[in-house]
């Protein structure tokens, strides 16, 4: 039975290797199981180990690809990039992007916790009216007085876009059903266009409009000439066809950019999904880590750039 059983292990294993290698994460299971690969994988570890002590070259090399796929997944998302000369000396741009959960209990202690991350651009997928009041009782619309919310009715929930800096050519852009907000901040001279995200999660229902939210992204990115920011709850990560696409574009992950490619930030309590980015193309990401929120099912992201 225990051969039986490290059999199937291994072929339910190899299966999403290839959904994973050929970009067909299609539904609620297997778009969770692509997106927790690193983990998904740990089984075959112990598979390997019993093949061998049972001497079966079968399973046992069966178990060997799949070890050799979770390396070749998670090794190269440890390497931090070299930063430039004169990088720790340029101006910065704290991005901070936390999912404030649409119905969080006291939406004022979660703003209280993003107000000592000292932001200076503040994305919030998921901001509601409730959110919005929370911010504003914490005083944190007084260190970021740059704003948009796009709230059009007390039931409704938006990505607010909030800023230290002046919000220059500000639009919106409607992706998927969602109006999402877009602005441009000055940086020691440096313009940076900042673009705000949060896809439907990938769920069956919502299949079609989470990848045409993500269709829609790259082809936005794509448009866009010098340094960017992409921040928000993209609901995938870098296991994703989708994700691996928008990459593709020239935009770098911060937690890659450190050598933090495994961080994880959903769901809070106990995270096994990367969905919270700051990805940048242009500016040199110098740190970047987690902040728990209270009352947020989400890991806030806090990325400290360099616009050398």
């Amino acid at each position: 039975m225990l051969r039986v059983l490290a059999t199937l292990v291994v072929l339910c294993l190899l299966a999403v290797v290839g959904v994973r290698a050929l970009g067909l994460e299609r539904g609620s299971a297997l778009a969770m199981l692509v997106g927790a690969l690193p983990l998904t994988l740990l089984p075959a570890y112990a598979v390997l180990a019993l093949a061998a002590t049972l001497r079966r070259r079968l399973l046992a090399a069966g178990a060997a690809v799949l070890v050799l796929a979770h390396l070749l997944v998670f090794a190269p998302a440890l390497g931090a990039d070299a930063l430039p000369p004169g990088a720790e000396q340029a101006p910065r741009l704290r991005v901070v992007t936390a999912n404030l959960y649409v119905l969080n209990p006291d939406p004022a202690a979660a703003a209280r916790a993003l107000r000592a991350l000292r932001p200076d651009v503040l994305v919030v997928p998921e901001l509601s009216a409730a959110g919005l009041a929370g911010l504003r009782e914490s005083g944190l619309l007084d260190d970021l007085p740059f704003a948009v919310t796009l709230l059009l009715d007390t039931r409704q929930e938006t990505v607010g876009l909030l800023s230290r800096l002046p919000l220059l050519d500000v639009t919106t852009r409607e992706s998927a059903g969602r109006e999402l907000p877009r602005a441009t901040v000055r940086v020691g001279g440096t313009d940076v266009r900042l673009l705000t995200a949060h896809p439907y999660p990938p769920l069956s229902v919502f299949a079609d409009l989470w990848r045409a939210s993500l269709e829609d992204l790259r082809a936005e990115v794509e448009d866009v000439d010098g340094p960017l920011v992409v921040a928000g709850d993209l609901n995938a990560d870098r296991d994703h066809a989708l994700f691996r696409d928008l990459l593709d574009t020239g935009l770098r992950d911060a937690h890659d950019a450190r050598g933090r490619g495994l961080a994880r930030t959903w769901p809070a309590s106990a995270p096994f999904l990367h969905l919270d980015h700051v990805l940048v193309r242009g500016p040199v990401v110098l740190d970047v880590r987690e902040a728990r929120i209270p009352g947020s099912d989400h890991l806030a992201v806090v990325a400290d750039l360099a616009l050398p």
